[in-house]
């Protein structure tokens, strides 16, 4: 099986690594986590705000809501609501309170997504990474993107208490 992409770079190609990410969500034990924990590879650092931003993002389109609309509802600056969509900064403590409760998340959930306090969930990290690598921005969720998002959305509305 070839899984190197050697038109610019070596490496396994984007698509080898989305089948494979496939194949091993759910998994306890993944490949990549073993090779992870064991330092065989480099694994960027995660980027909460990112993330957090497209989950907010994608959490208005799928209500069907413009920015001004959500904003309005959860009685944020429109500035903020598109600064904390492109992942641009620490969103505050206020605006993360705001949305969960107009979008029904977590609110300490979200507090841990967006870097605000320290992360308890693990599965949290985990799947904000596989929905933050899903995410592409277009007009309407791909099934791919609705799924994921769908997955992320019910890891980040349980209750805090709930494991």
């Amino acid at each position: 099986m070839k899984t190197l992409n050697n038109d610019r770079h070596s490496g396994p190609s984007r698509e080898w690594l989305a089948r494979m990410g496939d194949a091993e969500a759910g998994c306890q034990v993944t490949a990549a986590g073993l090779a992870a924990d064991l330092g065989f590879l480099g694994i960027p650092s995660f980027e909460p705000s990112i993330a957090f931003g497209k989950l907010i993002e994608f959490a208005r389109r799928n209500r069907g809501e413009t920015v001004e609309v959500l904003a309005k509802k959860a009685d944020l600056d429109l500035t903020e609501l598109l600064t904390i969509e492109r992942g641009e900064g620490a969103p505050t403590p206020r605006s993360i309170f705001q949305l969960a409760g107009v979008l029904k998340f977590d609110a300490g959930k979200l507090m841990e997504l967006a870097g605000l306090a320290d992360a308890k969930d693990s599965r949290l990290k985990e799947e904000a990474l596989l929905f933050a690598a899903r995410s592409e921005p277009m007009a309407k969720l791909s099934p791919a993107e609705r799924e994921a998002f769908e997955a992320f959305v019910k890891v980040v509305s349980e209750k805090s208490g709930r494991r």
